[in-house]
């Protein structure tokens, strides 16, 4: 069976390049990549025990106030988990023990498919539809139902470039190569325009989904939870784009390919980390406020109904 180029370059490179030697770089991306799982899970544990105490008891008037975005929040929290999880296919750490030496880099192709055809989609999606839900522009739960759906036609490109033979479709190598010198992933061209593409998408479907969550905030308070997304959660993604893509078009050395691979990672890590922090852990504290000390204003029920988004 005709191999594709993406593939047939992988396997060549790994018969070429020795097995990769962790380094600073790739141990700090493991222990940015077990941050985000943590906290991730810890969303995920935080949200299930605030659904299940709120079936009953003074917190079911919170969620009397509208619709629950438990579906949303909840894959919010895993589509970070699975980006946090994804990084260890390009980790030296998975590539230079469980596989063998002329195989070693295939988990570098493999790494965006699941990292940026999955993970940061569906994680993108979800805090567009977390925002846009808060101003009454999305319905839930049912709304949740297209987040997966959002993954598909990124997910169906990085599959077509990495299944089409080259007998088909045939492109130069600098387009699909997987690793550096010294056997660390370098990031293929053909993922970094997806993933450009990605970022161009949802860049501004997120910043003008933050101001109108800041313009129609009734309070101080999540106004600057609008702003803080917009500047941590938003700004990060040409950041993002800007690392990786940098390894796929220049012939960095060897001891410089991690580092740039972490500073990418570094950047949608933040804003893994923002959008968990505000859209998932701070209103269910707010939740908890409310019903301990129920405000006595009249504009106490809208800021429930804001809090319960």
């Amino acid at each position: 069976m005709q191999t594709s180029v993406a593939v047939a370059e992988a396997l060549e490179a790994g018969s070429v390049t020795p097995l990769p030697v962790a380094g600073g770089a790739d141990f700090a991306a493991a222990a940015l990549a077990v941050a985000i799982a943590a906290v991730a899970a810890a969303a995920s544990f935080v949200l299930v025990s605030f659904e299940a105490r709120a079936g009953q008891g003074r917190l079911r008037r919170v969620l009397d106030l509208g619709p629950s975005p438990r579906g949303p929040r909840l894959l919010l929290a895993f589509f970070a988990g699975l980006m946090a999880a994804a990084e260890a296919l390009r980790l030296p750490f998975f590539r230079g023990t469980l596989l063998p030496p002329r195989r070693h880099v295939m988990p570098c192709l493999a790494y965006p498919l699941v990292a940026h055809g999955i993970a940061e989609p569906g994680m993108l999606a979800c805090v567009l539809l977390l925002l846009r839900a808060s101003v009454g522009g999305a319905r839930l739960p049912a709304a949740a139902i297209a987040v997966p759906f959002a993954c598909l036609p990124f997910l169906t490109a990085h599959v077509l470039v990495l299944a089409t033979p080259a007998t088909v479709v045939a492109y130069p190598g600098q387009l699909a190569h997987a690793a550096d010198g010294a056997g660390h992933c370098a990031y293929p061209a053909y993922a970094a325009a997806l993933l450009l593409a990605l970022v161009a998408l949802y860049m501004p479907l997120l910043a003008t989904a933050c101001w109108d969550v800041a313009a129609v905030a009734i309070n101080r308070r999540l106004r600057a939870r609008a702003y803080a997304l917009v500047t941590f959660a938003v700004l990060p993604l040409p950041v993002q784009v800007l690392a990786l893509g940098l390894t796929s078009v220049w012939d960095i050395h060897q001891y410089t390919s991690p580092t740039v691979g972490l500073i990418g990672f570094l950047a949608v890590a933040v804003a893994a980390e923002t959008n968990i922090v505000v859209l998932v852990m701070l209103p269910l504290h707010d939740a908890l406020v409310l019903v301990e000390q129920p405000p006595a204003v009249t504009a106490g029920s809208e800021d429930a109904r804001d809090v319960a988004r």
